[in-house]
């Protein structure tokens, strides 16, 4: 996976951190780079945290899955929102292959914003392949970056042995690596690989918001359903992989809560025109009845 002769930039790069970890003294710390060793995805009782045994733990692989196609734009937000987190205020890498760039085009600046991400302090790399992407992930991971977000379209570069060294690049780096399987929609069950945690992300009906003067209610924020597919460390012997964890995305607070409505049944349509009272009458009826 890794590129037999790097640039002279990478080499360059590698000298200044090698010599700026020779002159560090004492022992190493047991936080990461920007802050504590695990990351949790809410600012309170998550149950999604509780189910992670915190939150993302620094310097580990975790991997993000689509439920099905159409799940896939809810996976994508939601993988950037969890490596924003990541990040807090430090630069955050978004690694992005040039055939998903063309189609869809440069981050918006205020959609990063609204995903906790400073656009000054984001660092967008393009790559040519998936073999490439991988590359860029462990060399960035190797670097020290706090966090880094890779979008993977493909699985034939991928498996256990380069999982392996994205493992111990992130464990070097003490970075979270957020690895997004953007090609791989309804297929988390079949990967196998070294990461410590895989999500599998589903979009959910969001709470909407009180209506500002008219029938049809205001769209509410970002909301998805997550299931814990893997958790290497700690709780995978107990772990419930068909529970649905629904959260939803908080742009002011910057970062998940717990959904406030039960998810599942769908909710009424605003603009459906009231039922004949004789009709639900007999609806009430049939329900005392049964």
């Amino acid at each position: 996976m890794p590129q037999d002769h790097p640039s002279p930039d990478v080499a360059a790069l590698r000298g200044v951190v090698a010599r700026i970890e020779a002159g560090r003294s004492g022992p190493p710390r047991r936080t990461g780079p920007a802050g504590p060793a695990t990351v949790s995805l809410g600012d309170g009782a998550l149950p999604l945290d509780a189910a992670l045994g915190g939150g993302l733990r620094r310097g580990a692989l975790h991997e993000v899955v689509a439920e099905n196609a159409r799940d896939a734009a809810a996976a994508a937000g939601f993988a950037l929102a969890a490596a924003g987190r990541c990040s807090g205020a430090a630069p955050l890498v978004w690694i992005v292959e040039d055939p998903a760039a063309a189609e869809t085009g440069a981050p918006y600046r205020p959609g990063l914003a609204a995903h906790g991400i400073d656009p000054d302090r984001l660092i967008l790399v393009r790559t040519a392949d998936g073999q490439a992407t991988l590359w860029a992930l462990e060399e960035a991971l190797r670097l020290g970056a706090p966090a880094v977000l890779a979008e993977l379209w493909g699985a034939k570069h991928y498996g256990l042995a380069p999982s392996r060294r994205l493992l111990l690049a992130a464990q070097g780096g003490r970075g979270a690596a957020l690895l997004l399987h953007a090609g791989l929609a309804g297929r988390g069950a079949g990967l196998s690989s070294a990461a410590e945690t895989r999500l599998v992300v589903a979009a959910c009906p969001s709470p909407h918001l009180a209506s500002a003067g008219t029938r049809l209610p205001i769209p509410g924020p970002a909301a998805v359903a997550v299931r814990v597919l893997k958790l290497r460390l700690g709780g995978d012997a107990g772990l419930d992989r068909d529970r649905r964890h629904p959260i939803v995305w908080n742009q002011h607070r910057r970062c998940f809560d717990a959904h406030p409505l039960p998810v599942g049944v769908p909710a009424p349509a605003a603009d459906r025109p009231g039922a004949p009272r004789r009709a639900a009458a007999v609806v009430a009826f049939g329900n005392r009845a049964g």
